[in-house]
């Protein structure tokens, strides 16, 4: 719970990952800036309070902006929060770019909370990242998972002026079955009953796997293509042997709610479901972003 008003301004803010942690907190998103269409009107769609902005940052020019409503949020006595997500994609492991391509957006933010001097501030992007940050440049990593989310979704979360506290232990961590179990049943229904240890062996003759039967599971077109694997650690405590192969892939809501969402959470406005996709995979994990602002000193 909040002990004071806290005014928080999203930049890079996509669907609102940040934002609904934020409001969760208890805080007032006060503005909301980014530039792809489509992630901003679901960002309205949920938040239809919140002031948005469609803009391409990374200019110098808005500093000034952003300094007047730091300045005009604080005369009004809350304590004025800036948080950016720039984008990663350069940054992260997985990418064959160069890691520099994405350092320019990371370095205009931290020069654009320098000047416009809030209460307080955090910038949410890829592990890899803390490396490449100016030194001295405050920053941990958390991890999702430490927040009751059932993921582990690591982030470098830079800046200054809070604690993020986690709620939940390593033996409390949350499986995919503790918040979707429904899917438990969807196990049990394709479980593989191997005729000995070595289901799947490779066959050192043909060259090639044997194949592994399971139960042909029909999915929509429009359905996505991830797919929960064998992992024990992904599905969650299972306490079944044989063990399951796999299940049908997530629905958009199920995806929300392992992102830590509501599965309420609207994304209509998106045109497409690879938009809706994207825009779920870059969000901020919401409980996260509340623990921040929660830990507001």
């Amino acid at each position: 719970m909040l002990h004071l008003k806290v005014a928080v301004i999203d930049l890079f803010c996509g669907m609102g990952g940040f934002s609904q942690g934020a409001i969760e907190a208890g805080a007032k998103v006060v503005l909301a800036v980014d530039l792809w269409d489509e992630a901003l009107k679901v960002h309205a769609k949920n938040h239809p309070n919140t002031p948005i902005k469609r803009m391409t940052l990374g200019e110098k020019y808005h500093f000034s902006l952003f300094k007047r409503e730091v300045d005009k949020w604080r005369k009004l006595g809350y304590h004025v929060h800036i948080h950016g997500s720039p984008p990663c994609q350069a940054l992260s492991n997985a990418s064959s770019r160069n890691a520099e391509e994405g350092m320019p957006l990371v370095i205009w933010f931290l020069e654009c909370v320098k000047f416009a001097d809030p209460d307080s501030w955090s910038m949410e992007n890829v592990v890899p990242v803390r490396k490449r940050l100016p030194e001295g440049t405050p920053s941990v990593i958390l991890n999702s998972a430490d927040f009751g989310v059932a993921q582990t979704r690591r982030r470098c979360f830079a800046g200054e002026g809070w604690v993020a506290n986690p709620s939940h232990t390593k033996d409390e961590w949350l499986g995919v079955i503790d918040v979707l179990p429904h899917l438990n049943e969807l196990l049990q229904d394709n479980l593989v009953i191997p005729i000995n240890r070595r289901v799947g062996w490779m066959n050192k003759t043909a060259k090639q796997q044997k194949p592994r039967y399971l139960k042909p599971i029909w999915r929509e077109i429009d359905e996505p293509i991830q797919t929960i694997t064998t992992s024990r650690e992904s599905i969650g405590r299972i306490n079944t042997e044989p063990r399951p192969e796999k299940i049908r892939s997530l629905t958009i809501q199920e995806t929300l709610i392992l992102q830590g969402f509501s599965p309420d959470y609207d994304l209509t406005e998106a045109n497409t479901q690879k938009a809706r996709w994207t825009m779920i995979g870059n969000a901020v994990v919401p409980a996260v972003a509340k623990a921040v602002i929660e830990g507001i000193k």
